[in-house]
């Protein structure tokens, strides 16, 4: 296992402002993974419809994590830059972001894309700073991460 050693939190801010600048928000037909006229997607489309910035605010991203399993992996592009954002800030009022976060490299799978469980497209710079993100999570909230972090250096290495 390779230790990337502790970062503080402005060290692990600094690394996700390099490694998941915000991008823009994808069109419909590419940010769900589901037909656009499915009941499911056209209740999120409704609910989503106000958050056009590359930056999403807190309300969207509780809602878009609650709603991953709809999200194509350019859903998950969308929605990560902002959601690592507000763990690291610690701008999480449910406190479960963190915890979902760790669940999600947990039960990760590169079977196809564009599954919002398929993170084949993370570059190896974004593995690194997810590691160390996960790392500074059990840290930080006592969170067993190993697992998720396992997963991401199986990732970075295949």
């Amino acid at each position: 296992m390779e230790y990337q050693g502790y970062f503080t939190k402005e060290e692990l801010l600094s690394r996700i402002e390099q490694a998941f600048p915000f991008i823009p928000r994808p069109i419909d037909s590419e940010l769900f993974a589901y037909d656009n006229n499915d009941l499911m997607c056209r209740i999120i489309k409704n609910h989503i419809s106000g958050y056009t910035e590359a930056m999403l605010p807190y309300e969207g991203v509780i809602y878009l994590y609650d709603e991953l399993g709809s999200l194509t992996y350019k859903g998950v592009q969308w929605l990560l830059p902002s959601l690592l954002r507000i763990i690291v800030e610690d701008r999480d009022l449910t406190n479960r972001l963190h915890l979902f976060l760790i669940w999600c490299f947990e039960n990760s799978s590169n079977a196809e894309l564009p599954s919002a469980y398929n993170f084949s497209w993370l570059s190896p710079l974004q593995i690194d700073v997810l590691i160390s993100l996960l790392e500074y999570i059990s840290e930080t909230f006592g969170e067993a991460s190993a697992y998720g972090q396992e997963n991401l250096r199986k990732l970075k290495n295949a």
